[in-house]
Formats: structure tokens, C-alpha cells, sequence
């Protein structure tokens, strides 16, 4: 029975040219398109000229190991499958193999048949990989879309009830009772968190398709934690927090954009100011080494449970609490996450519920 050809090109690296001609024999019989290597070195050149669907490895070769090209490969080609094959099969190498990134393994001696059927559920899983891939950037482009047109949509009717509701509030000057006011000053904040939700969306959209604008220039931390505080401090001081800063005297740059900067820091102070009670504290320190600079915020709040942790920036998680003084859009970690990386950086948390959190933003010098 004749299998339908398939034109996904599949690389043989290995140093015993016998084993080479085996392969490339019983694969091209079934239709496969075969390229081969006598070693490591020479492989990992075809493959990242040609690009490969998959690539059996030998382990055991001079010079570039099997475990070497494995790792190279599966990084620097996209939906490759890696299949090892090795002469001396063991559990420990097939796992270290996996770990590097490899699909499967056929140990030596192995038949004809048993390469094809290994070759065909390696295909089989790319494609299926690959398939996935789509549906996950096409449910993804179709979110930002619709997060965009409804973003878009929104403002202007917000803006407009914003502006009746500051009218009324002097139209009616003195004449609103007690309750008739704590109604409109309800409505006015709940509008103000729409508006912030808003544009957090039209942020993330803006990131996500390259247009939010990140200027590079040299930035001193130091002024932008400055900047933050200042623009926190009432929120502070309204809650009995202290804000607390240790800066080195000396302290390198980093090349960044000030203003997108400043709003990550305001987000992490905003969060830290919803779990920290009265009387708790902020600390706000840098620190650098030879390789990064750190710039770490610290509270005395009630802690993240250790289970909420792996999502807390994920768009729309709120790890919320009883301690939580004001509900937010649950986009705010999401944005410093996008922003940190736009820069090259990264941004992570320590957390132990009950003893605080510390976010430590991480930046290249």
C-alpha cells in the first residue's frame, strides 16, 4: 500500500554513514525528502538553511554532541521535531534528551518500519503543534480586535456621561442632599474605572500590535521613582502608608521610555497601597551588578497566596481578598509585564500570604 508523498524535508544526523544510507533509503521510499549530516556541526547548518519538519540525532557523535545539537536546534528552529537516536538507550538519556528538547527516541538497531512509524507520529505531532499554533493566534488577533472596537466605542460615551455628571454637580450646586451626592460621587468614580479600564485595553492592544510608542533614551531610575512617589503620596498619606526609598549614590542608566516607566511603578505602588494597612510600609530600593539593574517594591501587606501567584498577570486576574480596599481592572500587572518586556526586561514577585510582597523589575544595563 503506497503512502501519499510528503514534501516536509527530514534530516539524518549522524557520524556511521551506513546508518545515514539506511535511513535515507527507507524514508525516501515512502515519499519523505531526506537530507543528511556525518555530524553536529553540519547539521545545524542544514537545518538552519533548510528548515527541516524533523531531525534524528544521533547522541553519541565527536566534536558537537547529539544533547548539544538537540538544544541548539529546538531553539533556533521553529516547530522542529528532534527524535534521538542513540546506540546506547537508557531511561537517563532518553529523559535528558526530552528535557533539552527532543520529541521521541529510537534506540539502535531499529527496522524500516519502525523509523516510519516514528517519522509519520512525529509529523503527525508537528502538525497538530502547528495547527494549535493558528487557532491560538487567530482566537488571540480576534480578542484584540474586539478588544479594540469596544474600547474605541466606549470612550466617547464615557467621556460624555462624565462630563453630565461634573454639570450636575454644579447645576445642582448645594441643593443635593446628602444621599442625592454620595449617589452622583458613586457614579463619577465608577465612571473613572471604566475610563481606566479603557484605556488599559487600548494600551495592551497598542503593545500587542507594535504601535504603543516605548522611546529609548537613557533613563535614570532614580527620577522615575521620584516621579511615582510624588504622584502617589496622597493616596498614601490618605491611608497612613509610609513610602520609604534606598537609592546607591552612584547608579547606572538604563535606556528606556521615562513615562511608560513611571506608570509601572504607579500600578505597583497602586496595588501595594489596596493590600497594605494603615500604618504598613513601602519600600522602594535599586540595585544593580555588572549585567542588570533592579529595581525591587516591597510592602508589608497581606501577601499572595502561593496558588495565585503563576497568574497574577494574566489580563484579568485579580488575585482580590478580604484585604483589597478597591476592586481594579485586573489589566494593570498585565500592562507592567508587556511594558517590562518591550524594554528588554522582566518583571517577578515574591509573596508569602501574610508577610507581603516584594515585585523586583529587572532591566539590561
Amino acid at each position: 500500500m503506497s503512502e501519499k508523498p510528503n514534501s516536509e524535508h527530514i534530516l539524518i544526523i549522524d557520524d556511521e554513514e551506513s546508518i545515514r544510507d539506511g535511513c535515507k533509503q527507507a524514508l525516501e521510499r515512502f515519499g519523505f525528502h531526506v537530507l543528511s549530516a556525518s555530524d553536529g556541526q553540519e547539521g545545524i547548518r542544514i537545518a538552519r538553511e533548510l528548515h527541516p519538519a524533523i531531525a534524528f540525532v544521533d547522541l553519541k557523535m565527536p566534536s558537537v554532541s547529539g544533547m548539544e545539537v538537540i538544544e541548539i536546534l529546538s531553539k533556533d528552529i521553529e516547530d522542529i521535531v528532534l527524535i534521538v537516536i542513540t546506540g546506547y538507550a537508557s531511561i537517563l538519556s532518553a529523559v535528558e534528551s526530552l528535557k533539552k528538547g527532543a520529541y521521541d527516541y529510537i534506540p539502535k538497531p531499529f527496522t524500516p518500519d519502525q523509523l516510519r512509524a516514528v517519522a509519520r507520529r512525529a509529523l503527525e505531532h508537528r502538525n497538530l503543534k502547528i495547527e494549535a499554533k493558528k487557532l491560538k493566534e487567530e482566537k488571540e488577533q480576534i480578542e484584540r480586535n474586539f478588544i479594540t472596537f469596544v474600547s474605541h466605542e466606549m470612550r466617547s460615551p464615557l467621556a460624555t456621561i462624565q462630563q453630565y455628571m461634573e454639570a450636575l454637580r454644579v447645576v445642582s450646586g448645594d441643593c443635593l442632599g446628602t444621599e442625592a451626592f454620595d449617589i452622583v460621587e458613586r457614579c463619577t468614580k465608577r465612571i473613572q474605572n471604566l475610563e481606566a479600564l479603557v484605556e488599559h485595553w487600548l494600551d495592551l492592544s497598542r503593545i500587542e500590535n507594535g504601535t504603543f510608542a516605548v522611546d529609548r533614551e537613557p533613563v535614570d531610575l532614580h527620577s522615575v521613582v521620584e516621579k511615582a512617589v510624588d504622584e502617589m503620596s496622597h493616596l498614601c498619606q490618605i491611608r497612613g502608608i509610609s513610602v520609604i526609598t534606598n537609592f546607591p549614590d552612584v547608579q547606572p542608566k538604563i535606556e528606556g521610555d521615562k513615562e511608560s516607566l513611571i506608570r509601572v511603578l504607579i500600578n505597583i505602588i497602586g496595588n501595594a497601597t489596596k493590600y497594605t494597612p494603615s500604618g504598613g510600609t513601602i519600600s522602594i530600593g535599586i540595585s544593580y551588578d555588572d549585567h542588570y539593574v533592579k529595581l525591587s517594591v516591597k510592602d508589608t501587606g497581606s501577601g499572595i497566596p502561593k496558588e495565585k501567584l503563576p497568574f497574577i498577570f494574566e489580563p484579568f486576574y485579580r488575585a482580590g481578598g478580604k484585604e483589597e480596599r478597591q476592586r481594579g481592572s485586573g489589566l494593570g500587572l498585565t500592562f507592567c509585564k508587556r511594558i517590562m518586556e518591550a524594554h528588554g526586561g522582566a518583571i517577578s514577585v515574591n509573596s508569602e500570604e501574610g508577610r507581603g510582597t516584594t515585585f523586583i523589575l529587572t532591566f539590561p544595563r
